[in-house]
């Protein structure tokens, strides 16, 4: 009967953590499709809510986002291997502060 529960319950809480997920990312990227969608999405989310760090899974293999600064050209963390980037865009605070989301395949 333990063994029963215990599987049970696992499987509830799987169910429940791949739903939030999907809500949670949905609520970032909404309908983005593509890397570059998805680093946009992800930018004016960080900027409109100011979370100045990383939001939402991995867009692509690699992500690395900046912020900060009075200008959008702002540096991010790059891959260690050699990958193509798929994404790159920037997105501006209230404030006037910038907000960069890179990715890489």
């Amino acid at each position: 009967m333990k063994v029963i529960m215990f599987k049970f319950l696992v499987f509830i809480l799987l169910v429940v953590s791949t739903s939030y997920a999907q809500t949670f990312e949905n609520s970032i990227w909404g309908n983005a499709k593509t890397d570059q969608e998805r680093c946009q999405a992800e930018a004016n989310y960080m900027a409109k809510y100011r979370q100045f760090k990383h939001v939402g899974p991995c867009i692509g293999r690699f992500e690395g986002i900046g912020y900060g600064g009075g200008s959008p050209n702002l540096g991010t963390c790059t891959p260690k291997y050699k990958m193509t980037l798929t994404g790159d865009a920037v997105s501006q605070t209230s404030t006037g502060s910038w907000v960069r989301v890179r990715s890489w395949r």
